[in-house]
């Protein structure tokens, strides 16, 4: 609970430092609406050539699209914030600050500040996720609803754990930044996995499985996932968060202080 009101605290001090400058959230606003507009014109040219995509139906693309949308927005507001260019936090000693104040330092490295204007990203792919409904012609279930929302909290856990990793080695070898690597294979999760050839779409699966930010949650909405899925992603969620707890806690005995 604790740090519940911590996380709560920091999202209303940003929103209002944010909110000063009224011209951002226009911006901010705008950019979003290029980006998953420029994706609806992408797919709308697919379709154009063919009635399906890896199997997937225009409808079902864009309730993937707008699931991606959604993880994009959470994980933007309350994730990226923290962890953008932490290679260079590390080598600048940066970090001295976060380690010794009274709380997990985990929470604080990946979760201490926020960016409010990035929900933006979560209104309009709601709005995705409605048109593709309409040219589904369909309505979802309660069962896919809920298995939708736990899969999507999966996905958000999972993209924690592969930016809290990278974090990791950024400890090990501050000399090297990924953060341009991690960006590019996440706009992998924009379409179905089942459009990428081997040995790409096993990777996105079962190695990075950036497949439970959008292909998976979008699958369960869609009724092409049965429950099973929801079990193994559960277990990997869980698995994720100790693996990453463990992997902060060994990485930590590498950083030096600036101070030192």
């Amino acid at each position: 609970m604790r740090l519940i009101r911590i996380l709560a605290a920091s999202f209303s001090l940003s929103l209002r430092r944010e909110l000063t400058f009224r011209a951002n959230l226009v911006f901010q606003l705008l950019l979003t609406i290029v980006n998953i507009a420029s994706s609806f014109l992408v797919l709308n040219a697919v379709y154009t050539q063919t009635r399906t995509l890896g199997g997937w139906r225009l409808g079902e693309s864009i309730i993937l699209l707008g699931t991606f949308q959604m993880v994009s927005g959470i994980y933007s507001t309350f994730v990226e914030p923290n962890l953008s260019w932490f290679t260079g936090q590390v080598r600048a000693g940066k970090l001295d600050s976060v380690l010794v104040q009274p709380i997990a330092s985990l929470f604080m490295v990946s979760l201490g500040k926020c960016a409010p204007l990035a929900l933006s990203q979560v209104m309009l792919g709601l709005l995705a996720i409605g048109i593709g409904w309409h040219n589904l012609g369909t309505t979802p279930t309660w069962w896919g609803i809920l298995g939708w929302l736990i899969l999507l909290s999966v996905g958000l856990i999972i993209a924690w754990s592969a930016r809290i990793l990278l974090a990791c080695l950024s400890l090990w070898t501050p000399s090297m930044d990924l953060d341009v690597l991690y960006s590019a294979l996440w706009q992998f999760g924009r379409y179905p996995v089942d459009v990428y050839r081997q040995p790409l779409s096993f990777f996105l699966t079962y190695v990075l499985p950036f497949a439970f930010l959008a292909t998976f949650p979008a699958g369960m909405l869609t009724g092409r996932s049965g429950p099973r899925l929801l079990l193994i992603g559960i277990i990997v969620s869980a698995l994720a968060i100790l693996f990453v707890h463990l992997a902060w806690q060994i990485s930590l005995r590498r950083y030096t202080s600036a101070t030192s």
